[in-house]
């Protein structure tokens, strides 16, 4: 019964690695010889595939997979574990999967902690994950650079502390519509983390001009700053963020409902470098054109625009005016609750821009 099982198990993790190599389609002679170990494992003899050839296979696999062929035998689970497979640990696409504290513990306790540089745990399995795994995190993966803690609603201040305390080299922190992480935790991170490069507090609603002005004395490296949602930032709030912090490349705005006209202008005077800007016009008098015109204006470095509009407005010229402008734009999404664009504003997009290669004109929407 024990041999039946073993054998089921092996056959079964062998058919995970012929399949991930067909989709890949990367080298036909390893798919070769992982369809003769499978003629060969009734007598056991599938020793003849080498770690290095193993290696490179298991290169393609996801975490959850990982997870499981290091159960087939000795050497599998050897060559599983090694440090290079290890660097990004990436749990967000384990959605089926009910992940908890001790399963975390057990991949940062078993793996070489220290090749460790990217962690992510926003996935919807990761849902009742809490401040023990985060404490583990701290305590094994020194060498942390990116974490992503997105839509958990058990992990408080404490944890993400913790991590900050024993992780020096953090670069990335994504920590969008964390209820329980208030400012005390942000401004521990910030204290400690000067390192940070991007920051995700996307639908904090703690996040105030104060957070604000904090985030642009401490992080003299920031680059990308997600506020999307923050609905108690004001002008005042990303006027002096601005004036502090000079090294922004993207930001996203969206639904944030309080800032006027008038302190978009100021911001994207004192940011001319801008290079990426997610913008959300969610109130009828916000003066749709007036906002685009601006961004022609101020922003000809832009290499990503997405713009969204609860109403539909004849903006067609402006967007025409921003592309004309704009030559490095790469990216431009546009996208409006009822209609779409039209095909003739695209092609028009498209001559005045050659560098723009993607249009999202889709119905999508974000708020």
């Amino acid at each position: 019964m024990g041999s039946a099982l073993s054998y089921h198990s092996r056959s079964r993790n062998i058919t995970i690695i012929q399949n991930k190599i067909s989709q890949e389609q990367r080298c036909l002679p390893v798919v070769v010889a992982v369809c003769n170990t499978e003629t060969q494992i009734n007598t056991g003899k599938y020793t003849h595939l080498s770690d290095a050839l193993l290696l490179k296979i298991f290169s393609y696999f996801t975490i959850e997979d990982l997870m499981r062929i290091s159960r087939v035998c000795q050497q599998w689970r050897r060559v599983g574990l090694d440090p290079s497979l290890w660097r990004s640990v990436d749990l967000s696409s384990c959605a089926h999967a009910r992940i908890r504290d001790r399963t975390v513990i057990c991949l940062v306790s078993r793996v070489t902690s220290s090749a460790i540089t990217y962690i992510d745990l926003s996935g919807s399995g990761c849902s009742r994950l809490t401040n023990v795994s985060l404490f583990h995190i701290a305590r094994q993966c020194h060498k942390l650079r990116k974490l992503c803690v997105c839509n958990r609603n058990r992990i408080t201040s404490t944890g993400i502390e913790m991590v900050a305390r024993h992780c020096p080299y953090l670069e990335v922190l994504r920590m969008s519509k964390c209820p329980l992480i208030l400012s005390r935790g942000l401004g521990f991170v910030l204290r400690r983390s000067k390192l940070l490069r991007e920051l995700d507090v996307s639908g904090c609603l703690w996040v105030t001009d104060a957070v604000l002005a904090e985030i642009g004395q401490l992080c003299v490296c920031l680059v990308y700053l997600s506020i999307e949602g923050c609905k108690k930032v004001t002008d005042n709030g990303i006027v002096n963020l601005a004036n502090s912090c000079t090294t922004i490349k993207h930001i996203n705005l969206r639904n944030t409902k309080r800032i006027s006209n008038a302190g978009m202008e100021q911001f994207l005077t004192k940011l001319p470098d801008l290079e990426g800007l997610e913008i959300g016009l969610v109130r009828k008098g916000r003066g749709t054109a007036a906002v685009l015109n601006l961004v022609a204006t101020h922003c000809k470095n832009l290499t990503f625009f997405d713009y969204q509009e609860c109403l539909p407005t004849p903006v067609d010229d402006v967007l025409c005016q921003i592309a004309e402008q704009c030559q490095r734009l790469r990216f431009m999404g546009v996208r409006y609750q009822y209609q779409t664009l039209s095909n003739n504003l695209v092609l028009t997009l498209t001559k005045l821009c050659p560098s723009l290669v993607r249009i999202d004109a889709s119905l999508r929407f974000y708020i």
